[in-house]
């Protein structure tokens, strides 16, 4: 959870994988308990959010960050806001940023919701391995550099991880006879 970039997302899409991944709430609005991002709601239709008050934030421009295109919105109906102390901290309104193709998160999210099942069946097969290797085999980081030699190295580490998984599972005696 939290482990991606909405371009890597986006890539999956293009390719034809439909990613599963829980949308991380990163919002410091939450964290310091106002209305975060996810108490506004976007209308695609409208292009447009709609505040926890129901006042409408419109588009107003975009620009580029860190080579992605982001859309901003607000109202200057916060000036007379009952409930502005629970939304922002900024004298004048509270602006809500969008990512052009925030679009395929929102419907990565719903997919998540709709299937949670497969979300902790992921937890149950996929962490496992990782949290081992990271943690029993104290391999919390890479000793090598280059991709090559990082591949090689974590090669060596899933191949140590599966035969002790082996062993666990079936017995030094059934693998020995396996191999032999």
């Amino acid at each position: 959870m939290g482990y991606y970039h909405g371009d890597e997302i986006k890539a999956c899409e293009e390719a034809g994988i439909t990613p599963y991944i829980a949308k991380a709430n990163t919002s410091a609005n939450t964290a310091v308990g106002l209305f975060g991002k996810e108490r506004f709601v976007y209308d695609a239709e409208k292009d447009c959010y709609r505040c926890p008050a129901g006042e409408t934030l419109k588009y107003h421009f975009d620009s580029e960050e860190l080579g992605r295109k982001i859309r901003y919105y607000w109202t200057t109906a916060c000036s007379t806001c009952e409930i502005k102390a629970q939304c922002t901290r900024n004298k004048g309104f509270r602006r809500i940023t969008r990512w052009v193709d925030e679009g395929i998160l929102d419907r990565m999210e719903q997919r998540v919701k709709a299937n949670w099942e497969l979300m902790k069946k992921r937890k149950q097969i996929v962490e496992h391995p990782f949290g081992t290797i990271k943690f029993w085999n104290d391999q919390r980081h890479f000793l090598m550099r280059g991709l090559d030699k990082v591949r090689a190295e974590f090669s060596l580490s899933a191949l140590a991880y599966n035969i002790k998984r082996t062993i666990n599972l079936v017995g030094v005696r059934s693998l020995v006879a396996a191999v032999s």
